[in-house]
């Protein structure tokens, strides 16, 4: 049976028993659904997109799956995805041609079965008005009929409209949420969706500060080493990323969720690194 959700309630329930079932702080996955992406036809960037935004909201991304349009890899992905994870996000795949195939895949992943959710039905025929040529209909011709595959969901989903103006939903099954693949619309459901998500799992956004110097990584390796052992406990992270410029030099990165730790480990780094050079 269906869970229809608005907004202000959409992830209540979404991660509590995978967030409940691990001591350890909740992560997240992403798998990328297509063939045109794996061909190298299109350039992916929802990826960017969806690091970007879970690093601002603290939710630790740390998989991302790229998988063809096969019910078969897309369904393994998401079973062993789901299950190493906490959340787990999808791109791609729910249009209405042969190839569009992830509700399907979800369902298999889930041992569910597909039923046309009518909210979405509704919804599809209130905002595509008459400015489409084939409107959702599970009755109609063959153009209609593949619209309306728009709206065939896995039967245990849980639905959240994330945008008065949009028709598409954000489905949920277990602890998979299903996007489109299409950019800008993915950009615009994500940000509408993941702050509730990211308020649910409690997690803090993360921090970044850096430090540019012109020693060589070579010279920087024990240090960041040491530094990195010792703000170990506080779950900072170093990162050293050369920037081929002239002169080149190198940026380290200092990653937290702890501002204080993260400024602390930052300001020991310059002053060990202005000692060096």
């Amino acid at each position: 049976m269906f869970c229809v959700r608005t907004l202000c309630a959409r992830v209540r329930s979404s991660t509590r028993a995978f967030t409940q079932k691990t001591a350890r702080a909740p992560t997240a996955a992403f798998c990328v659904i297509g063939d045109e992406i794996l061909s190298g036809k299109t350039q992916d960037t929802n990826t960017r997109t969806l690091a970007s935004q879970c690093f601002s909201l603290g939710i630790n991304l740390q998989k991302i799956d790229i998988v063809p349009d096969s019910q078969a890899a897309i369904s393994a992905s998401l079973t062993q995805l789901s299950h190493e994870h906490s959340v787990v996000f999808t791109s791609g795949g729910i249009g209405p041609t042969h190839d569009d195939i992830t509700y399907d895949a979800v369902a298999h992943a889930f041992g569910d079965e597909l039923a046309y959710h009518s909210a979405t039905l509704d919804r599809m025929q209130r905002i595509m008005g008459d400015k489409v040529r084939a409107r959702p209909d599970p009755n109609g011709t063959s153009a209609e009929r593949a619209c309306a595959r728009m709206a065939l969901f896995p039967r245990s989903a849980h639905v959240t409209f994330v945008d008065s103006e949009l028709w598409v939903p954000v489905v949920r099954v277990r602890n998979v949420h299903v996007l489109p693949g299409i950019p800008r619309l993915f950009a615009r459901m994500a940000a509408a969706y993941l702050p509730a998500l990211a308020q649910q799992l409690g997690v803090s956004a993360f921090v970044r500060a850096e430090v540019a110097t012109h020693v060589s990584e070579s010279v920087l390796a024990p240090v960041l080493e040491r530094v990195q052992i010792e703000y170990a406990p506080w779950n900072i992270k170093l990162g050293s990323y050369p920037q081929w410029t002239s002169p080149p030099h190198n940026i380290v990165s200092v990653v937290g969720q702890s501002p204080g730790h993260v400024h602390a480990c930052r300001d020991k780094l310059a002053r060990l690194l202005a000692d060096i050079t």
